[in-house]
C-alpha cells in the first residue's frame, strides 16, 4: 500500500478540491490540501500516521486561514456609505432637538436627518444652533453643539 499511497492521496485530494469547486463553501478546500500534504509525506511515514498527518494539517490550515479566505472570497472591502460620510461633520439644526419631546432634525449639506442628543437627559437644541455629528444610529443622527471658536476670523465678522 505504501507504494500507492501517495497516489491514493493524490486522488483524494483531487475530488475533494472539485467537489471544493462545485459547492464554494471553503471546506472541502482544507479536507484537499491536507490530503496533498497526506500525498508528499506518504514515502516518508507508515499508512496510520499518514492519516493523522490528513487530519492535523487540515484542521490547522481550516483554523488558521478560513477567515482571511471567507473575507477575501466575499469582497468584504470597506466602503464608505452615506453614513460613514457625515459622522463628524457639521449641521445646522431645523427643527429643536429634545429628546423628551422626540424632536429634532438637522440639515448636512442638503440633506435632512432625524436628530437627538446622546444622552437622555441633555439640554434641547435651538433651531440654527451648528452642531457636530458624533454618530449614526439607523436613520438618526447623535449630535452635540459645536463650540463656538474662542476667536472669530475677521472674514467671518
Amino acid at each position: 500500500m505504501s507504494d500507492i499511497a501517495w497516489a491514493a492521496w493524490l486522488l483524494v485530494a483531487l475530488v475533494l478540491l472539485g467537489a471544493e469547486a462545485l459547492t464554494l463553501q471553503f471546506v472541502l478546500l482544507y479536507f484537499g490540501l491536507g490530503a496533498l500534504v497526506a500525498a508528499a509525506v506518504s514515502p516518508f511515514v507508515p499508512g496510520v500516521a499518514q492519516g493523522l498527518v490528513f487530519a492535523v494539517s487540515a484542521v490547522q490550515l481550516m483554523v488558521l486561514t478560513r477567515k482571511p479566505v471567507l473575507a477575501y472570497a466575499r469582497g468584504q472591502r470597506d466602503v464608505a456609505t452615506n453614513v460613514d460620510t457625515v459622522t463628524g461633520r457639521s449641521a445646522v439644526v431645523t427643527i429643536a432637538i429634545d429628546n423628551h419631546a422626540n424632536t429634532g432634525q438637522v440639515r448636512v449639506g442638503s440633506e435632512y436627518w432625524t436628530a437627538r442628543t446622546p444622552g437622555d437627559d441633555d439640554p434641547p437644541i435651538a433651531v440654527g444652533t451648528l452642531v457636530r455629528i458624533e454618530s449614526v444610529a439607523g436613520v438618526t443622527a447623535r449630535v452635540v453643539p459645536r463650540q463656538a471658536p474662542a476667536v472669530i476670523p475677521r472674514e467671518y465678522q
